[in-house]
């Protein structure tokens, strides 16, 4: 096990979320807010980076298969912990440790749950600093490391596994820094192509910078606490839908179809994931023109609203136009039933991930045709390729995995003084990576009622949703540590 590249690894993260919390910090000095809590927040990272980084710089780094684990594992939890510095020292927020906490990892996972209240007049370093840790958590602090640091090509590969452990891991190009820093770069062309509109369509240049970055991380902080409901605009909400679908595409289809065009016929998940969204946003149109005329009396509000809602939860973004707690029946089911959808592989959304969805239908539907045809051999394809079984094993245990940590999410949170509801809504979309959910953590909810041990709980579950359950988990077991 290489300690100390592991150790290197974390402090190289430390210094990266270090310097990006000098924006925020400049940003406090230039309007008068409290700047000592970023200035406290910068200088701890950088001197714990120095401890870790300065006597291992002449160390020859490599990672192992275990090493890559603990090393991305290790990372989060280092940045989730750095950037709740500036939230609890922060004299206008006055958050105990635990809300600092749960907040951070919020934005670091993309999350979007929130502890927050009042974000229309709170100062703006700190929503700054809200959205650069969704940006940043989007493309992931160690895919980053790999990109900017040459020296990590030696154990990139294992790092670009153990942070995007989907059952598809398409490099674009052979070398992985190079892969890296195309994704980064397509990232940020898309973040500042969405400012660019955002900011054409009427948003402040702050409000642009700041939802831009939420969006195309599929993040869900803004900088409201109406969300995108604060903007009576059908071009900034069809804006924002069109970056959400984009962020929750897989950067390298999105990058191939942008360099070589888009072969449908090569993307079964991509064609699922649009179909998705489609079906979806059409029976929440429907329904909300039809079951709530009252407040949709017309087709095109309900069009607008039901498709943004539909692209924000199947993509794990979490951002609102309106209270969709207050929707009909219908509706209620459709959102619930995308809580379990998520974006597709390798993409910057949350959720069990489209891929995953497709492999287990053909699994269900092969037990038909084996049914009927008993001795007939009925291998699940994808684009004519035959799956390994390895690869559908994989996608089925972690499916199974990912419902039994719901269920114990939800056994715990209902210990701890939340009905049932509410602890499965809160479990399944913290766990997806979501944010906002139904009954006690509806969009105009929020989650600082819950007791610190929930709130725990749930920042234990946005880390494992973020690094897909094995990254986190496999560190746990008694087998991981055996040679």
């Amino acid at each position: 096990m290489s300690v100390r590249t592991i150790l290197w690894l974390i402090g190289v993260v430390l210094a990266v979320v270090a310097f990006c919390e000098v924006p925020p910090f400049a940003l406090a000095v230039a309007l008068d807010e409290p700047a000592l809590p970023f200035a406290t927040s910068i200088g701890l990272g950088l001197a714990l980076a120095a401890l870790l980084i300065l006597p291992l710089r002449r160390t020859e780094h490599s990672l192992d298969h275990r090493s890559a684990f603990i090393a991305v594992t290790g990372a989060w939890l280092s940045a989730c912990a750095l950037g709740a510095v500036p939230l609890f020292l922060h004299p206008s927020l006055g958050l105990p440790v635990v809300d600092a906490l749960f907040e951070s990892t919020s934005g670091f996972s993309t999350t979007g749950a929130t502890v927050l209240s009042g974000l229309d007049g709170a100062a703006r370093s700190v929503l700054l600093w809200r959205s650069l840790m969704q940006w940043l958590g989007g493309m992931g602090m160690v895919l980053l490391g790999v990109a900017v640091l040459p020296v990590l090509g030696l154990g990139g590969m294992q790092l670009f596994k153990a942070e995007a452990p989907g059952p598809t891991k398409d490099k674009i190009t052979p070398r992985i820094a190079e892969t890296a820093r195309i994704l980064w770069t397509l990232y940020l062309g898309l973040t500042v192509a969405n400012a660019a509109l955002l900011y054409l369509g009427g948003l402040s240049l702050f409000d642009a910078i700041c939802h831009a970055m939420t969006t195309v991380a599929t993040g869900g902080f803004s900088t409201h606490d109406a969300s995108f409901g604060y903007w009576d605009s059908g071009f900034v909400h069809l804006v924002t839908t069109v970056f959400m679908l984009l962020g929750g595409m897989s950067f390298a289809v999105l990058h191939r179809a942008l360099t070589q065009g888009v072969r449908w016929g090569e993307h079964p998940e991509l064609r699922l994931y649009l179909a998705i969204f489609v079906l979806a946003a059409v029976v929440l149109a429907v329904d909300l023109r039809f079951g709530d005329p009252e407040s949709y009396g017309t087709a095109a509000a309900a069009i607008e609203h039901g498709v943004f809602q539909a692209a924000s939860i199947l993509t794990s973004s979490g951002f609102t136009t309106r209270d969709f707690d207050a929707w009909p029946p219908l509706s209620h089911a459709v959102l619930l039933a995308l809580f379990f959808v998520g974006g597709m592989a390798g993409s910057t959304s949350g959720g069990v991930k489209v891929i995953r969805i497709l492999i287990t239908a053909r699994v269900a539907f092969s037990q038909f045709f084996r049914l009927v045809h008993p001795r007939g051999v009925g291998a699940i394809k994808l684009a004519g390729r035959a799956v390994e079984d390895a690869i559908v094993l994989s996608v089925l245990g972690f499916i199974a995995m990912w419902m039994l940590l719901l269920l114990a999410g939800t056994a715990v949170l209902s210990s701890l003084g939340s009905d049932v509801f509410t602890s499965f809504s809160a479990a399944a979309v913290t766990l997806g990576n979501i944010g906002p959910g139904f009954a006690g953590v509806g969009p105009s909810q929020g989650f600082a009622a819950f007791p610190p041990a929930a709130k725990l709980t749930m920042s234990g579950l946005m880390i494992l949703g973020r690094l897909e359950i094995y990254t986190a988990l496999v560190i746990l077991t008694p087998s991981f540590w055996r040679r």
